[in-house]
C-alpha cells in the first residue's frame, strides 16, 4: 500500500489476510470453510431440512431425498414448533457427561511418564542403535521432512507442551516429595 491511498478499513484487511492465508494453504487438507458437510449432518443425531423448514430424528423417511440438511447435536424446547410429525424429535435433557475416570487415566499416564521417563528416554537411545531402530528413525524422519511448514509447527508445539508437562510433573513430584518427607502436608 503507497502512502498516498486511503487506509483500509479492518474488515478489508482481514479479509484480505484470510484470502491470502486460504491462497497459501491450497493443498486440500488446510479447508478453512467447507460447504459440503454430508458426514457431519449423517452423524448428527438430528437432522435440520432447511427447505421444509423442518427437524428431524436421524433416518426419518419423511426427510426428501436430495434435502439440504444441516447437522444438529442437541434441540432446545424453543425449537418444538419446528419438529416432523413423523418422527417427532424432542429434546434431549441428558446431556452426555464426561465420563469421571478420564481425569484419572490422563492423570495416571502422566505420572508414568514422569516415573519412567528416564528409563523410556535410555530404552530410546539403545533401541535406536538397533537395525529396527535406526530403520523406523530414518523413517520417521523422511515423514517429518515431507511435513509441510504447518504441520511441523504443530508437531515442534505439541512435543514441546508434553516436554513442559513432563518437567511440570517432575517439579510437583519433587515439591511434594519434599513436603512430604518434612511432614508438611
Amino acid at each position: 500500500m503507497s502512502s498516498n491511498e486511503p487506509p483500509r478499513p479492518v474488515l478489508d484487511q482481514a479479509a484480505l489476510a484470510l484470502q491470502a492465508l486460504h491462497s497459501a494453504g491450497r493443498s486440500g487438507a488446510d479447508v478453512l470453510l467447507r460447504v459440503d458437510n454430508s458426514a457431519e449432518t449423517a452423524a448428527a443425531p438430528y437432522q435440520f431440512d432447511a427447505a421444509a423448514g423442518r427437524l428431524h430424528r436421524r433416518g426419518c423417511r419423511a426427510i426428501p431425498e436430495g434435502a439440504p440438511l444441516y447437522a444438529r447435536w442437541q434441540l432446545g424446547p424453543d425449537e418444538l414448533s419446528l419438529a416432523c410429525k413423523r418422527c417427532k424429535p424432542l429434546p434431549d435433557d441428558t446431556q452426555p457427561s464426561e465420563p469421571p475416570d478420564r481425569a484419572d487415566l490422563l492423570l495416571g499416564i502422566v505420572s508414568l511418564v514422569s516415573q519412567f521417563s528416564g528409563v523410556l528416554k535410555e530404552r530410546g537411545k539403545d533401541y535406536q542403535k538397533t537395525d529396527e531402530g535406526q530403520a523406523l528413525t530414518a523413517q520417521l524422519g523422511a515423514i517429518y521432512r515431507g511435513l509441510g511448514r504447518k504441520e511441523k509447527d504443530l508437531l515442534d508445539t505439541v512435543l514441546h507442551v508434553l516436554d513442559a508437562m513432563v518437567e511440570r510433573v517432575r517439579t510437583l513430584d519433587r515439591a511434594l516429595g519434599k513436603n512430604g518427607a518434612e511432614g508438611k502436608e
